[in-house]
């Protein structure tokens, strides 16, 4: 006899988890609560949860009104899912690679990009944005001769005055 939806050893299908990245991302982006998206559509934060961590697919009109409720694109909930697949399939993917996803979607990172998203000021923005790339290439033993070895202190003035690239843009743009 034929079970009716997917059987548990099938597991979870790429897509679906995936898709409850995406509106995990969004949700967190957004500073809103399991509760707080659930019930503006309707569904219990159960239901929201499953959606997130991939047990429940969302169909297609829910997938429209997730879209709608955060003002995006529904091309938005399957952006990467391509490139992802692509080096899974090549074999590409290292799990140092899948490490660093799962950090870059930890709550930490979500928020850091929550909290920039409000800053106003373009200086601001692109004094804090040049300080974390140098951050990030100094990790990766660039190193840098101007901040030195100790990035935790630095002149935000002597930042600001060194406009890098990116300074003065927007989020999303490099």
């Amino acid at each position: 006899m034929k079970k009716r939806g997917r059987e548990k050893k099938e597991g979870l299908n790429e897509v679906d988890v995936f898709v409850g990245q995406r509106l995990r991302e969004l949700r967190m982006l957004a500073g809103l609560s399991q509760s707080d998206v659930a019930s503006a559509l309707g569904l219990t934060f159960q239901q929201l949860q499953k959606y997130e961590r991939g047990f429940n697919r969302v169909s297609a009109s829910r997938l429209f009104k997730l879209a709608q409720f955060f003002r995006v694109p529904v091309s938005v909930f399957f952006e990467g899912l391509e490139e992802r697949h692509a080096a899974q399939e090549a074999g590409t993917v290292s799990p140092q690679a899948e490490e660093s996803e799962g950090t870059l979607r930890s709550r930490e990172a979500l928020m850091l990009a929550r909290y920039f998203q409000n800053i106003r000021d373009p200086e601001i923005r692109g004094a804090i944005r040049e300080l974390a790339e140098r951050c990030a290439d100094q990790a990766d033993g660039a190193g840098d001769p101007i901040l030195g070895e100790d990035v935790g202190v630095v002149d935000p003035p002597a930042v600001r005055g060194r406009r890098g690239r990116g300074a003065g843009h927007s989020v999303g743009q490099a």
